[in-house]
């Protein structure tokens, strides 16, 4: 970056889209570093333990840089999630393998973030900034990906045949697929398939970690909560694969210990509930508008609305216990006039 465009930087205050990205970042990043320390204890295996090593040092840098960012602005640093949200001592909850395989898809989930991030930026340090976050998690995702391929763990997605040639729609027959479907799924049917529900069995095996772990009834209740809601998408979601006779992922249920000991906050377990369940309802929207079958598109669109409605009651959870930070928000004019006026009384 030249001089005039660092001095034009420095000028140029953060519009509110970009405190978002960097407040959002910190929170997902403080957080991730609470459970990359954990993990970092309990993993045995060397290749695995080099992997989520960078995964901490990727996000323990983000930290430093977005802290500046606050300072420069005059914001407050976010309080996020701190060493009160982890137990490093705690007994293993997770194998070597789920860890792995939690790190493939978060960066997955930070990629897919990184980009949204990116296109809402203006200022060029920060666009740059978000550029270099998402090079580095690029490399992560590599790196842990590679390494369940070496291993032989990693479910790849179903082959199919090779048409023999290109050919058009010609009816809206084609569209229909109620009541056990009218035609066969199309390559990008299969693709958001199987990669939600290769997701879905990651969330549903957390869940089931953080739900017997947790402290408060209700944080367990609702935790365990999720656990039957994946549990019915997975259970449709392989159903459509299996009809057509295609694989389906690997399940993560097996990868979780007995473990009754939290290694984590009820609060931090709580947030990463909503975290993932915020991505999980992007992932649907984006599989409607690709999916060209009725009763795929059915299916999203009830995971959506069920899946909202959780997601609301965690809200009033966090709420109730005082766990959800307030993002920074825009100045109530009309509560100033008031005190204005009340003043000139």
């Amino acid at each position: 970056m030249d001089e005039e465009t660092k001095q034009i930087d420095h000028e140029v205050r953060l519009t509110a889209p970009e405190i978002a990205n960097i407040w959002t970042q910190y929170q997902n990043d403080t957080m991730a570093i609470c459970i990359y320390k954990y993990m970092k204890e309990i993993i045995e295996d060397k290749a695995i333990h080099n992997i989520i090593s960078f995964a901490l040092q990727i996000a323990e840098g983000h930290i430093e840089t977005v802290k500046g960012y606050f300072v420069a602005e005059n914001y407050p640093i976010p309080h996020g999630f701190t060493e009160d949200d982890v137990n490093v001592t705690a007994p293993r909850l997770f194998s070597d393998e789920f860890c792995l395989t939690y790190t493939y898809i978060m960066s997955v989930y930070g990629l897919a973030g990184y980009a949204a991030a990116l296109t809402t930026n203006v200022r060029r340090d920060i666009r740059n900034y978000f550029v270099q976050c998402q090079d580095e998690t690029m490399e992560l995702f590599n790196q842990s990906l590679d390494l369940l391929l070496e291993k032989g763990v990693f479910s790849r997605p179903p082959h199919i045949v090779p048409p023999k040639s290109y050919e058009f729609i010609e009816s809206n027959h084609f569209l229909k697929g109620v009541l056990g479907g009218e035609r066969l799924l199309n390559c990008v049917e299969i693709s958001n398939i199987h990669w939600d529900l290769k997701k879905l069995q990651l969330d549903k095996a957390l869940c089931m970690a953080f739900a017997q772990v947790a402290k408060t009834e209700d944080a367990k209740k609702f935790i365990w909560r999720g656990v039957e809601i994946s549990s019915k998408m997975v259970e449709v979601q392989a159903s459509i694969l299996a009809k057509e006779h295609l694989p389906q992922p690997k399940s993560e249920e097996a990868e979780i210990t007995d473990s009754t000991t939290p290694p984590f906050s009820d609060r931090l377990m709580m947030y990463h509930k909503l975290l993932v369940g915020s991505a999980t309802i992007g992932l649907f929207g984006s599989a409607i508008a690709t999916c060209q079958r009725y009763d795929l598109s059915t299916h999203y669109s009830r995971f959506t609305i069920e899946l909202a409605d959780y997601m609301k009651d965690g809200f009033k959870i966090m709420v109730k216990h005082k766990w959800l930070e307030q993002i920074p928000l825009t100045i109530d004019r009309e509560e100033l006039t008031s005190g204005r006026q009340n003043d000139k009384k």
